[in-house]
Order: C-alpha cells, then structure tokens, then sequence
C-alpha cells in the first residue's frame, strides 16, 4: 500500500504531517516504523499527550502508554521489563523534543486537547510492536497550516559555516566522552579506595549528562539503552563556536 493510499480519506494538511512524522520518529529511533492513519484512538485514562508547536501549526499527539513502552521495548532503546512509567514518559519526551527541533518548533505536555473529535486515530507499527496514536492539527489563530521542513532549518539556526578550508576539519576524528559527575579527593582518599567502595559525585542521578570533547562541553542529555549499551539522547547542545572551541583543545 502506498503512502498516498494508506493516508486517503483524511485533509492533506494531517496526511503530509503523518508522513513527516512517520520519517523523523523513524530517525529518532534509528529504524524504519509505518505510520498510517486509522485504528483506534488510545484510551484517555492511559494515554501520553504532548503538542508539538512548529511554524504555522500546532500538532497534539496522543499515544497509548503500553504501545510506547513496546515500541520502545522493540526498537531496543530500553531493555524488556525496565519501561516503567517515568522511564516511558521521560523517553518518548525526549523523541518527540528532538522530532520538533528537526520540524522547527519545540515539544511540550500538551495542556488542552483538541475539542469536537478533530483527532484523527493513526497506527505506528515497529516490528512486533503497535502503537495506538491520535493526531490533530490545528493551524495558527490568524495564519494557515504549513509543514515545516526539517533540513532548511538547519541552514537558519544561525550556525553560519565558515568559509575557507573549514571542510577538512569535518574529516578530523575526535574522542568523545561521557561525564557523569566529579569530585574533588585527597591523595590519600584515593590511596585507601579499594574494591567495593562508592565513590559520591556531585551529580543527581536524574540531572542530564555531559558530553565531552577535549576539555569542552558540548552536549548534555539522558542514558539510554541502545542495542545492549549505554548512549546518550541529547537534550541540550552547546553553540557551534563552543563546538568548534573544542577542536583547538585536542589539536
């Protein structure tokens, strides 16, 4: 079936969205899903609902909690049995935050659900997993509809390329690590350190990660799971000038 045909029957506004977000979900998660239109809508009392605000439009996305944790469970982002409710939520957040960075707007917990039955039931299917979505969209008081698009935004973040031989540097391989916290220590704490001890940073464990290069911060995000190890899902990037600091520190 092709995508024209699975999305027939509903405005093209929401059919262009579905397909826009079938492809960026799908690159959030590093494998092919299939969204399509129909199926029935979640259950209220067990649903996720987040708006995604972008150019022009406003999108609520409501998905059931249960087809989150097996999309999650199948797309091998969490282990089976660890999608607890906090870790659902705190997951699917963080895929729809960077779905609405790449569509140009942000992601947020939806607050008002759209009235009169404008939500349209959609299916997302990853493997053995099926997800029960609704999707509304719901154009800008005093403007039109319009789906954004991922790639120009990139060209007006106002991360202007250098010119020049800045292309070369592109090739250069850097190591990159993950700080979860520090801690200033004696020498002769770290002398008596033996197998078994704990060693207390100075980091809560839900505070975001940082992301390493030279001596540099230039992300921070959350631990994820990916394929039996640890990586992380970026929730704040640093400005590209900082990015580029990081290099001169390593060369």
């Amino acid at each position: 079936m092709s995508g024209t045909e699975k999305r027939a029957g509903i405005g093209a506004g929401t059919a262009d969205w579905i397909g826009k977000l079938e492809a960026e979900i799908a690159r959030e998660l590093g494998q092919p899903v299939t969204l399509s239109a129909g199926g029935e809508a979640p259950a209220a009392g067990q649903s996720l609902a987040d708006a995604i605000e972008v150019p022009g439009a406003r999108i609520v996305l409501t998905a059931d909690r249960e087809g989150v944790a097996g999309v999650l469970t199948e797309g091998r982002v969490v282990e089976e049995g660890q999608a607890d409710a906090e870790t659902v939520r705190e997951l699917w957040s963080g895929i729809l935050s960077s779905v609405a960075e790449r569509l140009g707007g942000k992601a947020s917990p939806a607050g008002r659900l759209p009235e009169g039955g404008a939500a349209q039931p959609c299916t997302l299917g990853l493997g053995n997993a099926v997800l029960r979505l609704s999707l509304a969209v719901e154009p800008e008081r005093g403007g039109r509809e319009t789906v954004a698009a991922g790639p120009a935004r990139a060209e007006s973040s106002g991360a202007v390329r250098p010119a020049g031989n800045f292309d070369l540097l592109l090739e250069v391989a850097l190591d990159a690590s993950v700080r979860f916290g520090s801690r200033e220590m004696d020498l002769k704490e770290l002398l008596e350190l033996g197998a078994g001890d704990v060693v207390e940073l100075d980091r809560h464990v839900a505070d975001p990660v940082d992301l390493i290069v030279g001596d540099k911060i230039v992300a921070r995000g959350e631990v994820v799971l990916v394929n039996g190890n640890f990586g992380l899902r970026v929730t704040e990037v640093a400005e590209p000038v900082r990015r580029l600091e990081s290099i001169r520190c390593v060369c």
